[in-house]
């Protein structure tokens, strides 16, 4: 609801308005209880739901004891091409929780037992503008916007594809077993990250907030390694010592893969970084 030109004259209130209707949804997502992610029992119907870290990581430390979610999800229940209304007796928001538990529970530092949950059960036309409200208001969301990777679909084109920043940070499910490095961050970089990500989740709301957001948005990003424009081989290297120390941690063995140093450095921003690994 828009303020009048002259905080004088009586503005006109639209109980629709898209601020005030986030704001609705993100004060009734934020009301509801947490539970532990490794209890939640079925239930139908579609909406959303935030993830909450609580275990013992150092690097999540701030995240344990605060109420800022690090991953924030939805599921729609579908609509049919013939105009008929959504099976919402479909347990699609239930599956989608599950589908994540079982992922952390692959990851070999991670236990479903260190989270908390949180979901909304919606009707589909208010599924996304919910799900904007939860990321805006505690943005960055770590999961969502950064360490990308964890909602992601399984990559395809072999081992060529790079490990996202989320395999990377929390090693373990078998679809990234034998990918090769992350190709914009070493280990420290992607840790220092996180740090800034969760310092920016902190603030208050404002001009300094939007600041650090921007900054860390347009930071430049010095690429590791990425396949040739023309796709094939040889793999381009850019970061040599950082490339090989980075496949050695994983255990992935590069013997086979022919590659070669690139001559010059390529730089993108951390937003561009990102996009490797976009989320459902």
């Amino acid at each position: 609801m828009a303020p009048s030109p002259d905080d004088k004259t009586p503005t006109h209130f639209n109980p629709l308005d898209i601020d005030l209707l986030s704001r609705n949804l993100r004060e009734e997502m934020d009301g509801r209880p947490r539970v532990s992610l490794d209890s939640v029992k079925p239930f139908p119907g579609a909406g959303l739901y935030a993830l909450y870290y609580t275990g013992d990581l150092k690097i999540y430390e701030r995240l344990r004891d605060a109420d800022v979610p690090i991953y924030v999800g939805r599921a729609q229940a579908g609509s049919s091409s013939y105009g008929e209304p959504p099976n919402e007796s479909e347990p699609k928001l239930y599956k989608r929780i599950t589908n994540h538990r079982k992922s952390i529970n692959e990851a070999e530092n991670l236990s479903a037992s260190h989270f908390d949950v949180r979901y909304l059960i919606l009707d589909d036309v208010w599924v996304i503008l919910g799900e904007r409200a939860l990321l805006r208001t505690y943005r960055p969301v770590l999961w969502n916007s950064l360490m990308t990777g964890f909602g992601s679909n399984h990559p395809g084109g072999g081992r060529k594809n790079g490990r996202s920043v989320w395999d990377s940070i929390h090693p373990g499910r078998k679809r990234a077993a034998a990918l090769l490095c992350n190709r914009r961050y070493s280990r420290p970089e992607m840790n220092q990250l996180i740090a800034d990500a969760i310092d920016i989740s902190f603030q208050e709301e404002g001009d300094q907030r939007e600041l650090a957001l921007t900054e860390l948005r347009n930071r430049p990003v010095k690429t590791i390694w990425r396949q040739p424009d023309e796709g094939g081989d040889p793999v381009l290297v850019f970061r040599e010592d950082v490339f090989v120390e980075e496949n050695e941690r994983f255990g992935v063995d590069i013997s086979g893969i022919e590659w070669v140093h690139a001559d010059s450095m390529e730089i993108t921003t951390t937003e561009m970084a990102a996009s490797d690994a976009s989320e459902d």
